[in-house]
């Protein structure tokens, strides 16, 4: 999306509403939350910030642990 809604989005709380109540993840809540209150995040930095977390909570390791 566009900077400008993105932004919109991101400063009305609306991704971590989103992650607590529909995907019920507190702690990636909390995190979004973080880039919702830094008014000095760029679009592209907060973008960065909540895919991140998204990443650390959600992406499975590339390789199998060893048995």
């Amino acid at each position: 999306i566009d900077d400008a809604t993105w932004e919109h989005h991101l400063r009305a709380g609306d991704y971590s509403e989103w992650f607590r109540h529909q995907i019920r993840d507190k702690e990636l809540a909390r995190e979004t939350a973080e880039a919702e209150k830094d008014e000095m995040l760029s679009a592209q930095e907060s973008r960065k910030h909540v895919l991140d977390a998204v990443r650390r909570r959600y992406t499975a390791p590339a390789t199998a642990p060893e048995e």
